[in-house]
């Protein structure tokens, strides 16, 4: 048995009795990382307060090899986000963002850039005024860090640049390819080209610097379509957070 200490986000709980819970931890050092806190439900426990959603903090864990489970040992808070959790529509996009890591991310397999995107969207999120195009960063950035994103400069079939002459591009939801009208099928869901190179530009932008793109309805309308289907094709299952969340944004349509 090996002893583990690394900084954690806390992107799930789930619980496992009366007085334990299951934890499932994005690590800076080992990835995703599951394991039980033992006691935690109970009115002394020493984790009271500690291990909440979101939170982030120093975990110690015991890990044993070819074990699901791990243990926690101490988990010290560095910062419980509460001025997002005291705003309904923050904590709304940020229990997504947890579970989005939680879907897109298998057990041990270390990216810190994962890490790096969960640091930089919990300090941000609470600057953003556009929570939605917030979101689509959010979405566009893990796709890519996770290598699930499609290439938005060249066709996902014959594999031809995108030109001026492309008006009008396609998205093919079985294989989340981006493809030209040459290629294109009746089955096939139309996108525009503009939207098409605005995800390529949120893609490779800033947190602090999307307040500078300019975004229409359809623009909205047209990349919350790709990038979900894109996420149900890469996890294979419809997250329940996202579900929630397009009856939020649905209200600002």
């Amino acid at each position: 048995m090996a002893i583990r200490q690394t900084e954690a986000f806390l992107i799930r709980t789930y619980p496992l009795s009366e007085s334990s819970m299951i934890c499932v931890f994005y690590t800076k050092d080992f990835g995703k990382v599951r394991a039980v806190a033992r006691g935690v439900r109970n009115t002394k426990s020493k984790f009271r307060g500690q291990l909440d959603l979101l939170n982030r903090g120093e975990l110690i864990y015991n890990e044993k090899a070819n074990r699901e489970l791990q243990s926690v040992r101490e988990f010290d808070l560095i910062d419980n986000f509460d001025r997002i959790k005291a705003n309904f529509n923050l904590f709304t996009y940020a229990c997504y963002f947890s579970e989005l890591v939680d879907a897109m991310e298998s057990d041990g397999a270390d990216n810190p850039d994962v890490f790096l995107l969960l640091t930089h969207t919990f300090r941000s999120l609470q600057k953003m005024t556009d929570l939605r195009l917030f979101a689509r960063a959010f979405e566009l950035q893990l796709l890519q860090i996770s290598g699930y994103a499609p290439d938005f400069t060249r066709c996902g079939t014959c594999g031809r640049s995108f030109t001026v002459n492309d008006v009008n591009l396609h998205y093919y939801d079985q294989s989340g390819e981006i493809v030209c009208t040459s290629c294109s099928t009746p089955q096939l869901v139309s996108l525009s080209r503009g939207s098409c190179e605005l995800m390529k530009r949120i893609q490779e932008t800033n947190f602090d610097r999307l307040k500078r793109i300019r975004t229409s309805q359809r623009n909205q309308k047209e990349m919350r379509f790709v990038l979900s289907s894109l996420i149900s094709f890469h996890t294979h299952r419809r997250l329940k957070s996202l579900e929630f969340l397009d009856l939020v944004e649905k209200d600002k349509w």
